[in-house]
């Protein structure tokens, strides 16, 4: 029997709790207390920031969860014609840049997508027309710092 490992269990439990939107308290765990990068501590962004790319509206938050940061983008299409976006982050805190993955969102319809980053880092999360004429960048987008949980 395949052994699941931990990093697995709390990349789901992270997901599951961005989708619930219960706060991570909820999972009952004592979380590390890591201190935060130089640039998270001096002035923490917002959590969450929204956009306007052609007739879609892209929202991306930020929420600490576990051992993660999880980036959950929202992409409303209220245009006529579906619509394909590629969607990636940079991490503003030093870390590497995420793979780039493609949504297709019907007219009138709304997607929903996450990616996971490090934990107390911030992000910026780019979005393209599949034609690559239009683009936005939004953030940077910071998970709230584990405190007392």
């Amino acid at each position: 029997m395949k052994e699941t490992s931990r990093r697995t269990v709390l990349v789901g439990t992270a997901a599951a709790m961005i989708s619930l939107g219960l706060p991570a308290s909820t999972a009952g765990a004592e979380p590390a207390q890591e201190e935060p990068p130089a640039t998270a501590r001096e002035k923490r962004p917002a959590a969450g920031a929204c956009g306007m790319l052609g007739s879609a509206e892209v929202c991306v938050t930020a929420r600490e969860v576990q051992d993660v940061t999880g980036l959950q983008y929202v992409i409303t299409n209220s245009g006529t014609q579906p619509m394909t976006y590629t969607l990636w982050y940079e991490d503003t805190t030093g870390g590497p840049e995420s793979g780039k993955v493609t949504e297709t969102v019907k007219a009138g319809a709304v997607t929903t997508g996450y990616f996971y980053g490090a934990v107390q880092h911030c992000f910026t999360l780019h979005a393209c027309e599949e034609a690559g004429t239009a683009c936005i960048t939004l953030g940077p987008v910071c998970g709230e710092i584990p405190s007392g949980w």
